[in-house]
């Protein structure tokens, strides 16, 4: 049902992009045991098919092969539960960083209609907050993200 789904929205950015081959079956695995979550839908779509991506200006974190430090998916999110104040919460997995401290992540608590949503986590309010819904899906996320990017060009 989502295969290809990231690779469509991709095809209508007439901007520069700039992926990684996929992440392996393994590495997804690891992944989601050391985040504890598992991913689903289109999240799971764009980490097989593409594994990290830049989008014009903006990079997607991910896993797999050519990827930069600070856009490896696992580590970032750690790094954000643990060294971070305030600490993301263990449900969070952040995959983009808006450029001031704000991070936009999968909330993996539910599967709705077989997607994850897609919150902000304001890094300036407390560990107490209830994360802003932004996209029903990564797939709309991306769609969103596009829509911005050829708005700022």
């Amino acid at each position: 049902m989502y295969a290809g789904v990231i690779r469509s929205i991709l095809q209508d950015f007439q901007g520069k992009i700039d992926h990684g081959p996929g992440a392996t079956t393994d590495e997804i695995a690891s992944c989601e045991g050391e985040l504890g979550v598992r991913f689903v839908g289109s999240f799971a779509d764009y980490l097989q098919t593409y594994g990290w991506l830049n989008v014009g200006t903006s990079e997607i974190y991910g896993l797999g092969a050519n990827i930069r430090l600070w856009c490896r998916l696992k580590e970032t999110t750690l790094s954000e539960r643990t060294e971070m104040k305030p600490p993301l919460p263990p449900y969070l997995v952040t995959f983009y960083n808006d450029g001031f401290g704000n991070q936009h992540c999968l909330d993996s608590r539910a599967v709705v209609d077989g997607e994850q949503r897609i919150v902000f986590w304001n890094h300036e309010a407390g560990p107490d907050q209830t994360p802003e819904l932004i996209a029903n899906s990564f797939a709309d996320w991306l769609r969103q993200l596009i829509a911005a990017e050829r708005e700022s060009n």
